[in-house]
């Protein structure tokens, strides 16, 4: 989720858990604390793909967040000893402004790695909210507006606004995951999609349209639908999909496929496709776009005399009007209902 949405998340628990006593600090530290863990994306790994991989890894992990909090807690009562912070409230204030932003990023898209270090699988990823939804921002915007407005004159009258604000948000991100559910049912009865690995997402700043993908060896599948139609069919479109397994007919790039790309194999949870580009052959995240847009590509291996090669991966750089055509054609495709339901 974007950085002012998890600060106010935590700048709301905060609020809601320590409340008027201490003020607006109250607000102003859950906020910083739950922007910490976004900070690893100033640290720099060895190319693209590390860096891409790597965001949300430990400073995300439910398991380092716990093992931190007495720590940034210790450090904030030492800090602001003045405010006499009830230490018992303050480590679970800050535990979960923490936890929280982790537990938000992995309902988005991206994915998150909240049981690092543990070999749990794929980055956790239950995509129920776009990374930027205005509906769930604002209203925790709202909540925090009316506590600094009314923290000094009328604490209870703060402490209700943000606790109704903060509770309205988890109602809508309870809706996206009703609607997450709906969704994937609608694709899994779809016989387009028959035995196929199925990925369904809110299209952008909304829960009401959504996308699906869908993957086998040799296909991607994409649709997309409205929850405000009860429409069971989906319209599936099927595009060619170069897999793992089929890179191998690259000569010179099928048995050296470097670590970084075999761990975006893994970071994609299998929602990947290989295409030939200029020059080259490229990797491209399946979940992040629409197609043929997706703006997380990289390329991997250039053409030479000797064949293709591995190289140093390159960001693919996709134009803004591309990616903006490419949602206005996925709301205008969520918006259609298919024949089959005419």
């Amino acid at each position: 989720m974007d950085s002012v949405t998890q600060f106010l998340l935590g700048a709301s628990v905060s609020a809601a858990l320590l409340g008027p006593r201490h003020g607006i600090k109250a607000a102003l530290i859950g906020g910083v604390v739950a922007t910490l863990p976004d900070l690893d994306t100033f640290i720099r790994h060895e190319n693209v793909i590390e860096n891409v991989t790597r965001h949300r890894g430990f400073s995300h992990s439910l398991l380092v967040q716990t093992a931190a909090a007495p720590l940034i807690a210790g450090a904030i009562k030492v800090i602001f000893r003045k405010q006499q912070f009830d230490f018992p409230r303050l480590l679970l204030t800050v535990w979960l402004a923490l936890i929280t932003h982790s537990l938000l990023d992995s309902l988005t898209t991206y994915g998150t790695q909240i049981f690092w270090p543990l070999e749990a699988g794929p980055p956790a990823a239950l995509p129920s909210v776009f990374i930027i939804d205005p509906v769930y921002t604002l209203t925790l915007l709202l909540g925090i507006v009316c506590y600094f407005i009314f923290v000094r004159r009328r604490p209870q009258r703060a402490s209700l606004w943000v606790r109704s604000c903060l509770a309205l948000g988890t109602a809508y991100l309870a809706a996206g995951l009703l609607g997450h559910n709906v969704v994937l049912n609608r694709a899994m009865a779809d016989p387009a999609l028959a035995g196929k690995k199925i990925h369904v997402q809110p299209t952008p700043f909304n829960i009401v349209y959504w996308q699906v993908l869908a993957v086998d060896e040799r296909h991607y599948y994409t649709a997309a639908t409205s929850l405000l139609r009860g429409c069971p069919h989906l319209d599936v479109k099927r595009y060619e999909r170069i897999s793992s397994p089929s890179v191998l007919r690259f000569s010179g790039v099928g048995e050296a496929l470097s670590p970084s790309v075999k761990r975006y194999e893994w970071f994609t949870d299998g929602f990947y496709t290989y295409k030939e580009v200029e020059g080259g052959l490229a990797i491209s995240d399946l979940r992040i776009g629409f197609a043929p847009v997706f703006p997380f590509s990289f390329k991997i291996a250039a053409l030479g005399a000797d064949g293709l090669k591995m190289i140093k991966p390159e960001r693919e750089r996709s134009g803004r009007s591309a990616r903006l055509e490419q949602v206005s054609k996925i709301f205008e495709a969520a918006k259609t209902v298919p024949q089959k339901c005419h």
